[in-house]
């Protein structure tokens, strides 16, 4: 036999040796692929209506290759399709004691067997604060399973025909309800609706059944980093459009954080836990009495305190005290409407009363006694909202770690001047190539514990619509600095160097401009909701009565002439 037929007849043998083994290999799957589901069930009839995909049995049951099969199988594996979900599962305490099957019925994988509560029953939470509130609004996995997003939803019903006009829920119409208008819109919900209407709070987070953690998240990742919760959408019945966006600090309010107390005014004059915590009842007046006794003395005679309305800490939050100038206006402003939240209905007699609240604290009027300032401050005005300029803004357009006081107060006299506010305003502008205005505020700068009664308070508009005003003869401007804002005094005449339109926010009068749609609102009216309307105009009723007396007057014009042309003929 030469080399040529030797070589040839090797390469026979080696083809027919990788055909043999081919062969063997792929036999076991072609004849499985010869088994159809169908002849599976006609022995496992419960399984007729089979549903796991587009699965096949045997692609499970693997170990099938002919019928009738063995009795005894092997356990499928459903970490051959289900890998991801599988090593996820790996990590989750449920890894120890569950199986697939004992949560899922793998032959109808869309009918759950089994949830939370059908093994966990009569857990009790009693650990949990606020317990209802947290078991009816939340699922199980907000806690237990690892939740990276979530948005809350607020569903309100209202039984009746009648809406809730739009202007009253969203008066400054950027579909966004801040604090102040989820506040006065449950005065309404309390006042004109009240047994009438129902309010469901539901908690929606993104997590993964299959990653149940050992122990529960931390109350602090939802109530202090608000990492999870960033969106809130409010569904009113009848309104239009009936959906809004909202803060949704508004409904998580924030806890005592030991990591974040020492950044607080308290943390940092040295006051230990121990210092107040002195037993596990709750703080009393006598415990902060040790270091505001002065404060207290004016306090203790007061409708609030003698009432028994309010303690310290109902109002003041010692693990997140700041220094009250800290606070803007919605900051203050939330303090009181803890308690008071009808207090828009309340002053329904001020024109324009959000308006008002949008500048205003309650302490300007029922603190009698304490000194008001107007303050100015930076803000960046993007998509219509004004958002406060932070130090990080001021880093970027000056330098790191740049001394905003010392930038600005170029003489170094600890007063700003309007050609050291002019001139910082507009490099700043330039600079940062965004449109920034200066807004203003009415706050109080020095405070007196001493809240009049309600009889008490002013309602003459002259009170701060004049010259005369109080507030006028103190001026400050907020800097951010790294650590904290910073008040600097200001010369008043600082409002003559800037253009008017800079100063938007502290134009009162005419704030808003009639619109021929409040025309058409009031006229279209029924004689029941007309005087809501109009009341709701505020200061643009001024404007209202002017045009329509203008038309008049005009029309009369008209008809005279119109009267002379035809007596003349």
């Amino acid at each position: 036999m030469d080399i040529f037929t030797t070589l040839a007849l090797c390469d026979s043998i080696g083809v027919m040796n990788i055909f043999i083994l081919f062969f063997l290999i792929l036999f076991p799957i072609l004849s499985h692929s010869t088994i159809p589901t169908e002849d599976c069930l006609g022995c496992h009839e419960k399984f007729t209506t089979f549903k796991h995909g587009n699965n096949k049995c045997i692609q499970c049951h693997s170990d099938i290759t002919s019928l009738p099969h063995d009795e005894k199988l092997k356990k499928p594996s459903c970490n051959n399709c289900h890998k991801q979900t599988s090593d996820i599962y790996e990590g989750s305490i449920h890894k120890k004691n569950l199986s697939c099957k004992d949560c899922h019925d793998v032959h109808f994988i869309e009918r759950q067997k089994k949830y939370c509560i059908d093994c966990h029953v009569g857990v009790s939470h009693d650990s949990l604060p606020s317990k209802e509130k947290h078991l009816q609004g939340m699922e199980c996995l907000a806690c237990h399973g690892k939740t990276t997003k979530g948005n809350m939803l607020i569903n309100i019903q209202i039984d009746q025909k009648t809406s809730i006009s739009r202007d009253i829920l969203d008066p400054d119409k950027n579909r966004f309800l801040s604090r102040i208008e989820w506040d006065n819109l449950q005065t309404i919900l309390l006042n004109k609706y009240k047994g009438k209407h129902q309010l469901k709070k539901q908690y929606v987070v993104l997590s993964n059944a299959h990653s149940i953690m050992k122990k529960p998240v931390s109350c602090n990742v939802c109530h202090n980093e608000k990492g999870i919760f960033q969106h809130a959408k409010i569904t009113i019945s009848g309104v239009s459009p009936s959906v809004f966006s909202a803060d949704p600090k508004i409904f998580i309010p924030e806890l005592p954080s030991i990591k974040d107390y020492k950044h607080t005014i308290h943390g940092k004059k040295g006051i230990e836990c121990f210092d107040c915590h002195v037993s596990q009842e709750r703080i009393s007046d006598s415990t902060c009495i040790t270091c505001h006794d002065e404060l207290y003395g004016v306090y203790k005679n007061t409708v609030h305190s003698k009432k028994g309305a309010a303690l310290c800490t109902d109002c003041h939050n010692p693990h997140y005290t700041k220094a009250y100038k800290e606070l803007g206006v919605p900051d203050r402003l939330g303090i009181c409407v803890r308690c008071h939240k009808d207090y828009i209905e309340m002053h329904k007699w001020l024109p324009n009363t959000v308006l008002h609240f949008n500048y205003l604290e309650c302490s300007t009027c029922h603190s009698p006694d304490s000194t008001k300032s107007m303050v100015l401050s930076l803000a960046l005005r993007e998509n219509g909202v004004r958002l406060p300029i932070k130090y990080s803004d001021l880093e970027k357009a000056f330098g790191k770690g740049i001394n905003v006081k010392d930038f600005i107060d170029k003489d170094a006299d600890g007063t700003i001047r309007s050609e050291e506010l002019a001139h910082f305003f507009l490099e700043l502008t330039k600079i940062l190539g965004k449109d920034i205005a200066i807004v203003s505020s009415i706050v109080v700068t020095k405070v007196h514990h001493n809240y009049s009664e309600k009889n008490t308070k002013s309602k003459v508009c002259a009170t701060c619509h004049s010259e005369e005003a109080p507030f006028y003869e103190s001026f400050f401007i907020s800097i951010p600095e790294k650590e904290e804002s910073i008040y600097i005094p200001v010369k008043g005449s600082v409002i003559s160097a800037f253009p008017s339109s800079i100063f938007i926010d502290m134009c009162l009068l005419g704030e808003e401009k009639i619109k021929a749609a409040d025309f058409t609102r009031v006229f279209k009216a029924g004689r029941k909701d007309r005087s809501q309307i109009i009341d709701e105009l505020g200061f643009k009723l001024i404007d209202f009565i002017g045009i329509i007396l203008a038309l008049l007057i005009f029309s009369g014009i008209i008809i005279h002439i119109i009267l002379r042309v035809v007596v003349k003929r």
